[in-house]
């Protein structure tokens, strides 16, 4: 049996009691943590500390998980000696220990309970968070007053030094917690009574996936087979339920009658026959509404939590990368355009002035989800008003060549109800693959750029990495050319 619950495990066990117990007893089945999610990790790090500049005068409990009982010592040391703001005291009553962002003390000797997220709202899984710690805090004898959540301000927008006080926001969730304490003690003795038993019997679910991936879903879901009903997008989790229930977990294997969308039921159609669905129209349509030369264009972009550029705000898709291959007709040979910014500074203004420099005036501009690069195009013309005429001109030209896909239009049995580039490309063009690239996605491309700003590589290491996205962020250009061509080809 467990010594204690974190309070990390009691959040795993109120998503899934499967999950803390295999985290209990399992540890071997979780993977490797991703670049992607150590980021996260490390962000959600810098965010905590940050708020320690909300108040003043912290003491701040060092010891990290491994040092607990260090922990335990300091912080009740730290309380006995009349320490009135405590950052990362620890705390255990029974067999429930927790680590609390910030313990601020009132003058009639009760306490504030102050907990920091990185997210820019207060999320319902966050209140059982809170709720734990007051309850913890209250068992272990001390008053809590009041309960907080502080999360980033979504508004706030960087001029020079950051000030905490106006990045963060506070919201009292007090009321919120009173009302989970209950069940809290309901559900702790719940887990402590699971971790004393076999591992339970709990089938895979919506719990798979939210609030958060599951780190065992690889071991759960081995038996899945490949393209199930799990993988059919947009079906919800009641159909699943009800089809699992009839026996049916291959999609091949759901009966024609089956209640689904229109869309789902061409996906179906398409897996059973294993034929193309074309709509020669729709994409001749389409087709139509392409003006030449015609500009394919991918931004990459960093996403930092806390803002490294003045003009930007939190969680801001800073574009620092951009590619583009021009057609002056179809089928014409492309060129191929492009620029990566110095990690030196802030990457938009090289950007901005290589796209005015570089893109003309006639033509429409063709981007893969092109909300998207509209979206950044709008953000840098409203934090660059001197430049807003062609940025905003750019984002008025924009085609989305992702259309015909979500629409339907071309539908291949790999496709498997999905259309991002990265499902299409191999399908349609099986020699040209982002297997074995070292930059190979969006989230590596952001995480080599941040390294490069962070100073994290050493002069080689930054060279390799600017090679490595300039191939990648160019392929995503050269696959809209291969693939549009496709389309054309498809239209006849």
């Amino acid at each position: 049996m467990a010594k204690r619950i974190s309070k990390s495990q009691f959040m795993m066990g109120l998503q899934c009691p499967k999950r803390l117990w295999l985290y209990n007893y399992r540890k071997e089945l979780i993977p490797p943590v991703a670049p992607g999610t150590q980021r996260l990790f490390d962000e959600g790090k810098a965010v905590d500390e940050l708020s320690r500049g909300y108040f003043k005068d912290g003491k701040l409990v060092a010891f990290d998980f491994r040092q607990l009982q260090h922990a335990l010592k300091h912080t009740a040391w730290l309380i006995e000696n009349g320490a009135k703001l405590i950052y990362e005291g620890a705390f255990c009553s029974g067999d429930v220990l927790i680590r609390c962002d910030i313990l601020k003390k009132n003058p009639d000797n009760s306490w504030d309970l102050i907990e920091v997220k990185s997210s820019t709202s207060v999320k319902e899984e966050h209140l059982p968070d809170a709720a734990l710690q007051r309850y913890v805090l209250e068992a272990a004898g001390l008053k809590i007053k009041k309960t907080w959540l502080m999360h980033i301000n979504k508004e706030f927008i960087k001029r020079g030094p950051i000030d905490p006080k106006k990045f963060f926001k506070r919201e009292n969730i007090t009321e919120q917690t009173t009302a989970l304490l209950p069940a809290i003690k309901e559900n702790l003795e719940k887990f402590l009574e699971l971790l004393a038993g076999e591992t339970p019997e709990i089938g895979i679910g919506r719990h798979c996936s939210e609030p958060h991936t599951c780190d065992f879903r690889g071991h759960c879901w081995k038996n899945v087979p490949d393209y199930s009903i799990y993988d059919v997008p947009r079906l919800p989790w009641e159909k699943k339920n009800l089809l699992k229930a009839m026996g049916i977990v291959r999609f091949a294997d759901v009966p024609d009658t089956f209640d689904l969308s229109t869309a789902q039921k061409l996906y179906l159609q398409v897996e059973k026959t294993g034929r193309p669905a074309v709509d020669k129209p729709a994409l001749k349509a389409f087709l139509g509404t392409l003006q030449y030369p015609l500009w394919h264009i991918d931004f990459e972009t960093l996403m930092p939590g806390i803002p490294l550029f003045d003009a930007s705000r939190p969680y801001q898709q800073i574009p620092f990368q951009v590619s583009i291959h021009v057609q002056d007709a179809p089928g014409a040979e492309p060129r191929h355009l492009d620029y990566l910014a110095s990690p030196a500074g802030d990457p938009r203004p090289g950007l901005i002035a290589f796209l005015a420099r570089n893109i003309g005036t006639e033509g429409s501009l063709l981007a893969y989800n092109s909300a998207f690069e509209a979206a950044r195009l709008r953000e840098m013309a409203a934090d660059f008003p001197d430049s807003a005429p062609p940025l905003n001109n750019f984002a008025d030209r924009l085609v989305d060549l992702m259309a015909p896909f979500k629409e339907q239009a071309y539908v291949l049995p790999e496709f498997r109800g999905h259309y991002s580039i990265k499902v299409l490309l191999p399908a349609m063009i099986p020699d040209m693959t982002y297997a074995g690239l070292p930059i190979g996605n969006g989230a590596d491309a952001q995480l080599a750029f941040a390294a490069m700003v962070a100073g994290k590589l050493n002069p080689d290491q930054a060279a390799k990495a600017r090679r490595d996205l300039l191939v990648y962020c160019g392929q995503d250009t050269l696959a809209m050319v291969k693939i549009l061509a496709k389309l054309y080809a498809a239209a006849g």
